[in-house]
């Protein structure tokens, strides 16, 4: 695969107003900031997106003004509709697909967890069937939810009873693990990445895609790193992934999701406070991380944006 044929796909925040009520003001200018950037698509109420801190109310407003915002471009719409609550996820995937999503992915449940591969898939089949014929994906993610189960297994005896999985999103550094789930069935199954530091070690094992939190702010480094990968540059491609961890490590050191929406603040589009039992950056906080970010270069990366970049339509008209 070559890489502008790799799918890059960015989870992007969800906004708050100061009072914490939902910002849905700034999604199209964020639209616009993945089209620039040679972005291919999101990854709607992901972990990156505060979903489980969201009502299921709150998830369907946004997850219908991402569909309306992206509505004309080339974005793929992943929404992820993992609960706790069955009902809750159930409904959220019968509105993803009655929204017109390209797909959806469901995380485990995490307070009553699974105990077992066949626990999961009992969880998982009426979620996947609400959304029709829709792509699913099974939203691997074992550091937030601490469940820990083979994937290979899941993929293997989930496949029959949930005709519409395609895949995973694996936020899993197992590398071990996601080679197997790559190789299945001669590569049946999609895994989308879900560790950006180590997106360049996933790729020489077969990931054909990537979900990941910097890709909001810093898609023309990994297409760089890509193409150095494509061509056998191989010295450069590790430099560039070394910039990546870099930029992880600092935003990590700071509290990693207000880093993110301060960063994507300080690109014009105001994200406002996470949400408890999140920690907020006190003022003195956020400069030092700017200041951070600033020597690391997070912010020349935007240079190398795409120019000729196609205007997000709102409405049926095309933004500026």
């Amino acid at each position: 695969m070559s890489s502008n044929q790799f799918r890059l796909i960015a989870p992007p925040t969800t906004a708050f107003h100061i009072d914490g009520s939902l910002n849905l003001e700034v999604v199209e200018r964020h639209a616009q900031l993945l089209v620039d950037t040679t972005v291919n698509g999101l990854f709607v109420a992901g972990s990156t997106g505060e979903g489980q801190s969201l009502s299921t109310d709150e998830r369907i407003r946004s997850a219908q003004r991402w569909m309306d915002v992206t509505s004309g471009t080339d974005l793929e719409v992943i929404i992820q509709v993992g609960h706790n609550s069955l009902p809750d996820a159930v409904a959220l995937a019968e509105h993803a697909q009655r929204i017109g999503a390209d797909s959806i992915a469901a995380s485990s449940p995490c307070y009553f967890k699974p105990a077992g591969v066949e626990e999961l898939i009992e969880f998982l089949v009426p979620v996947a069937a609400a959304a029709g014929d829709l792509p699913f994906y099974f939203y691997e993610i074992p550091p937030l939810t601490n469940v820990v189960l083979p994937m290979a297994e899941f993929l293997e005896k989930a496949k029959p009873r949930i005709p519409n999985l395609v895949g995973l999103k694996y936020s899993n550094i197992d590398l071990m693990q996601m080679q197997q789930c790559v190789c299945m069935n001669d590569g049946e199954f999609e895994v989308l990445f879900g560790s950006d530091q180590q997106l360049l070690a996933a790729v020489a094992l077969g990931a054909r895609g990537a979900v990941g939190s910097t890709y909001n702010f810093a898609a023309p480094l990994y297409r760089r790193m890509l193409a150095a990968f494509d061509r056998g540059d191989h010295e450069e491609a590790r430099k560039l992934q070394a910039k990546s961890v870099e930029i992880v490590a600092i935003m990590a050191r700071h509290s990693f999701l207000s880093a993110c929406k301060l960063l994507l603040t300080e690109l014009g589009i105001e994200s406002g406070p996470v949400r408890p039992p999140i920690r907020n950056l006190t003022s003195q906080q956020r400069e030092e991380l700017l200041a951070d970010l600033h020597v690391a270069g997070v912010f020349d990366l935007q240079r190398t944006a795409v120019p000729e970049a196609t205007g997000v339509m709102v409405d049926g008209q095309e933004s500026e």
